[in-house]
């Protein structure tokens, strides 16, 4: 490729791509040149954002399914290479959050944020590894959180999660290594989206975030483009199962 960031004949699928930080990468992604499949369970949703992307110039098209659903997910990655010949990208941005007290989470809770934060994370992987690998190229990008290092309350099962796909990240890396598929993770700090609407109401913790980040301001959807265009395109060719840090300072501040 002419340009070390440029995604031009790469087709990337992105979970959790109606909203929020899916949306706002997935937007990112096209800009670069891929043709992005946008995922999530609401197929209006995921038609508003297909043509924003398509009315900015970009290529899009839509994949509704459940990635918890394993057969529906191994069918849509299916359909994806059948369709375009390829599947060169995989973001994992979906999840469900259950914030819920450590004595309040019950065992259907946890492995509600363990089937969607990680485990889905594991299926989607695989899946989409085994085609990149026959082709000798392939990026992986899965989205972490602040949270898996540091932590506050009615946040366990998700901080659990994100530390094991932290460690998912490395030991996909290191076997993936060679066969010209890299494994990264993006690790964003408070971000400004509709899952934490809730939150950012509250004028008290929405406040001590914002002072609690030396940016002094809660991150946005585009914070994110950025980095998953970098770790998508060979300008991160030689850069494998590491965790890229986009919180604004916040965990390297006291």
């Amino acid at each position: 490729m002419s340009h070390p960031f440029s995604l031009q004949g790469r087709v990337a699928l992105v979970t959790g791509a109606s909203r929020g930080l899916g949306a706002g990468m997935a937007l990112g992604l096209a800009q670069a040149g891929a043709h992005v499949v946008l995922n999530g369970r609401n197929p209006a949703a995921l038609q508003a954002r297909q043509r924003e992307i398509t009315d900015a110039g970009g290529k899009a098209s839509i994949a509704p399914f459940d990635v918890c659903r394993r057969a529906d997910a191994d069918a849509a990655i299916d359909a994806i290479t059948d369709a375009h010949g390829q599947l060169d990208i995989l973001v994992n941005n979906a999840l469900t959050g259950v914030p819920r007290d450590f004595f309040d989470i019950s065992d259907d809770d946890w492995r509600a944020s363990m089937d969607s934060a990680l485990d889905a994370c594991f299926r989607l992987s695989r899946k989409a590894a085994a085609g990149m690998v026959a082709r000798g190229w392939g990026r992986i990008v899965m989205i972490s959180s602040v949270n898996a290092r540091i932590s506050r309350g009615t946040n366990t099962a998700y901080i659990t999660a994100k530390a094991g796909l932290e460690g998912l990240t490395r030991g996909m890396a290191v076997e993936l290594a060679a066969k010209g598929v890299t494994v990264n993770a993006i690790a964003p700090g408070y971000m400004a989206t509709d899952i934490n609407t809730a939150f950012r109401a509250d004028p008290a913790r929405y406040e001590w975030i914002r002072n609690r980040t030396p940016m002094k301001r809660w991150g946005t959807p585009q914070d994110l483009a950025g980095a998953a265009v970098f770790l998508a395109s060979d300008a991160s060719a030689f850069i494998t199962g590491q965790t890229l840090v986009a919180d604004g300072g916040m965990t390297i501040a006291i």
